[in-house]
């Protein structure tokens, strides 16, 4: 049965309990710092020598391209019932948030995996315009924006006739591979752009891994790459790193057609990883020492059977928005005193200065569970303040950084809601 879902002072997303007291110093923190010295944790810089698709036929058209057109999306607002029946919530007091979307009817998807096959498409994470500009207006565009990854998780198999002998799986070829949604918050509509890389022929090729955390500085978006390229071919594909793309370089079919390569966004650069993951991203305009490129990895404490393991990692920028390629910063989450405060099966991390905001998925605990950890100065000052009352299935963040609010993301079918939450209300 749907469930309805209860606004208190805003839209609201789904909880299991009310907002936990103030945070105060924990005697075991369940984090420590983490040391990043090591080569596991540096970076490799790698340049796409071809980053423009064939000018025969393809034209640029910019960002401002890819946010306008009547042939987009729209999204579904808060205010419309479908958007309420959408969201699978329990009757309790919930996370405010200030702006709640729906994605349409096609892509939320169908419960149930004998449904899979029908959208395999799941969101996955997002960036903002306000990271990348603290105006808001991205380089070279109009509007208020923001872009969110998709990855297709679905795998095709042929259909059983013999129950004892089933046929061997055939993934699709599209199977881990990404493509990214680019939302004018004007006017809420969006439409699908590519990412790519070109290989030495000028044939456009699928970036392949699961995009599960996006972050944006100036014209730049930074994207997670984890190793699942299954082995297509690509620029260090089955390396984990972080991929990097132009907004301003954004390209269209000129004849219309292309289906997923209509509109594509070359790669511009990629970083390959040490040996660390990359399962989420963020940028951090108020590190000390200049804005930073956090990055971490995904623990499952269900299959682990541990709540202990999660690795966040921060490197700096230097010139041209080019990551330095070693760490100056790291945290590593630990067995806490109260499981509540677990930090695990983490789907998204935002830094903002000496505050990190966790977005975590289920794993051994309830699901809906959100943290802000405070870690300046001494780490026996080091807080913690967890809640339950975060969205269902949450996944990446970004900070809006003129007005404090954090954007998220859901992916559960049916349930697929891109959202707000004022800082203050975290408090």
């Amino acid at each position: 049965m749907r469930k309805r879902f209860i606004a208190f002072g805003g839209v609201a997303l789904a909880a299991l309990a009310a907002v936990p007291a103030a945070a105060a110093p924990l005697p075991r923190p369940p984090l420590v710092s983490l040391n990043v010295s090591g080569s596991h944790y540096g970076l490799t810089e790698k340049t796409d020598p071809y980053q423009t698709p064939p000018a025969a036929d393809y034209t640029s058209v910019g960002i401002n391209g890819a946010l306008s057109g009547d042939d987009r999306t729209p999204m579904v607002g808060q205010k419309d019932p479908k958007c309420a029946d959408w969201i699978d919530a329990l009757p309790q007091p919930t996370m405010p948030t200030s702006e709640a979307y729906c994605w349409d009817t096609e892509m939320q998807g169908k419960q149930g995996k004998e449904n899979a096959h029908l959208m395999p498409w799941v969101p996955q994470g997002i960036a903002t315009s306000g990271e990348a500009q603290l105006s808001g207006i991205p380089i070279g565009g109009n509007n208020r924006t923001a872009v969110v990854s998709w990855t297709w998780q679905n795998t095709k198999q042929d259909p059983v006739t013999d129950p004892n002998n089933p046929p061997p799986v055939k993934k699709d070829y599209r199977h881990n591979s990404v493509k990214l949604a680019f939302v004018n918050l004007d006017d809420m509509k969006y439409r699908f752009v590519l990412p790519v890389w070109i290989d030495e022929a000028g044939v456009q090729r699928r970036i392949y891994g699961h995009g599960g955390g996006l972050a944006w500085y100036g014209p730049y978006l930074f994207m997670a790459s984890t190793a699942n390229w299954e082995g297509k071919p690509g620029p260090d594909a089955g390396k984990a790193g972080v991929r990097v793309f132009d907004t301003r370089k954004i390209y269209k079919k000129k004849d219309g057609s292309g289906g997923d390569y209509q509109y594509v966004l070359p790669e511009v650069r990629h970083y390959v990883s040490g040996g660390t993951s990359f399962d989420y991203v963020s940028l951090d305009r108020n590190s000390a020492g200049g804005a930073s490129l956090v990055g971490g990895n995904y623990k499952n404490s269900g299959d682990l059977n541990t709540y202990a393991g999660t690795e966040v990692y921060r490197y700096r920028f230097g010139d041209d928005y080019r990551l330095n390629p070693t760490p100056v910063q790291g945290w590593k989450s630990t067995v806490p005193q109260d499981a509540a405060d677990a930090i695990s099966d983490v789907q998204g991390v935002q830094a903002n200065g000496d505050t990190l905001y966790f977005n975590m998925s289920k794993g051994k605990l309830a699901n809906r569970r959100f943290a802000t950890a405070g870690v300046g100065g001494a780490a026996s000052d080091w807080t913690i303040k967890s809640r339950k009352d975060s969205s269902y299935r949450p996944q990446d963040l970004s900070l809006w950084y003129a007005t404090n609010e954090l954007w998220s993301l859901t992916e559960g079918e049916e349930d697929r809601v891109l959202y707000s939450v004022k800082l203050d209300a975290l408090k």
